[in-house]
C-alpha cells in the first residue's frame, strides 16, 4: 500500500552539482529560476515553472509563514532538471531511489523531467524550503519538518486516499507507532538506517501529528506554535504556549483520542 509520495522524495542535507553551464538553459518567473538541460521540452518547463509560483503563493499564505527576506530578484529559489533520471543521479549526486533532492540553506531542488506525481513532489520539497527559512531554526525535530511537508502534500493531492487514516487506526490500536518521546528524537541519520516499513510509519505518524493539530483546533492556532518556535521556545514550550499541552507525553495521549475515540 503506498501512503504518500513524499516517502520517495526523501529529504536530504544535500548541495549537488549543478547542471553544466554549456549543456543547460535558464527559465526565469518571480520567485524561482529553472535551470534544466538544453534538450528539455520548453513547454514543460512553463509547467514547472506555473507549478513553483502557485505552490510558493499558496504554501507562504497557509500558515502566514511571512519571511524577512521575499524570493525575488538574486533571492529566487532555484529548480534544477536534469535530463532524465540517469542524468539526475550522475550529475547532481542524488540517490538512485528518490525522485528529489534540496538544498535547504541554498534554496535549489534537483529533480528530473516528466515524473508521475511531480506536484506533489513539488509541494512537498517547497514546504521544507519554506517552512525551515521562515522558523530559522538550525535544529528541527524532524518529525515536525517531515509531517507539515506531508500535510501539504496530502492536502493538495487531487484525489487523497483515505487508507492512510485506516492504516493509523490500526496501528494505533496494535500499539505500532513510535512514542512521542522517541520519536522527537529521531534525526536524519537514524531514519536513514531504518527499515522501508519503519520509515512509512515514521512518515505517517508524523504527518498524523501535524493533521491532528490543525483538525482538532485551527490553522491559526497552529500558525501561534510556529511563531513561538520562531520566538526561540523549545516544543514543549510553543505547545504549552499555543494549546496548553505541557508534555510531549500528553500530546500523545490526545493524539491517540483524535483518531481513537
Amino acid at each position: 500500500m503506498k501512503i504518500f509520495a513524499g516517502i520517495i522524495v526523501f529529504s536530504l542535507f544535500l548541495s549537488p552539482a549543478s547542471i553544466n553551464a554549456k549543456d543547460s538553459k535558464e527559465l526565469y518567473s518571480d520567485h524561482f529560476i529553472i535551470v534544466s538541460d538544453k534538450t528539455i521540452d520548453q513547454q514543460y518547463l512553463y509547467k514547472v515553472k506555473n507549478m513553483a509560483e502557485y505552490f510558493y503563493k499558496t504554501l507562504t499564505q497557509e500558515f502566514k509563514f511571512i519571511r524577512d527576506e521575499p524570493w525575488l530578484w538574486k533571492n529566487r529559489a532555484k529548480i534544477f532538471v536534469a535530463k532524465d533520471r540517469g542524468e539526475y543521479v550522475k550529475q547532481f549526486g542524488c540517490p538512485e531511489w528518490s525522485n528529489a533532492c534540496v538544498d535547504y540553506q541554498g534554496k535549489a531542488i534537483f529533480t528530473y523531467p516528466q515524473q508521475k506525481e511531480f506536484s506533489l513532489m513539488l509541494s512537498h520539497e517547497l514546504t521544507h524550503i519554506i517552512f525551515r527559512e521562515y522558523l530559522g531554526l538550525q535544529q528541527l525535530p524532524l518529525w515536525l519538518d517531515e509531517g507539515m511537508s506531508v500535510y501539504m502534500e496530502h492536502k493538495y493531492e487531487k484525489k487523497p486516499s483515505n487508507d492512510k487514516f485506516i492504516l493509523l487506526k490500526k496501528m494505533i490500536s496494535e500499539k505500532k507507532y513510535i512514542k512521542f518521546d522517541d520519536l522527537n528524537k529521531l534525526a536524519t541519520p537514524e531514519l536513514k538506517g531504518k527499515s522501508k516499513g519503519d520509515v512509512d510509519i515514521f512518515y505517517l505518524e508524523s504527518f498524523s501529528i501535524v493533521n491532528f493539530l490543525v483538525g482538532k483546533w485551527s490553522r491559526y492556532k497552529m500558525s501561534n506554535f510556529f511563531k513561538f518556535l520562531k520566538d526561540g521556545y523549545n516544543i514543549n514550550e510553543a505547545l504549552c504556549k499555543a494549546y496548553n499541552i505541557r508534555t510531549l507525553e500528553e500530546l500523545e495521549k490526545q493524539w491517540m483520542k483524535f483518531y481513537q475515540p
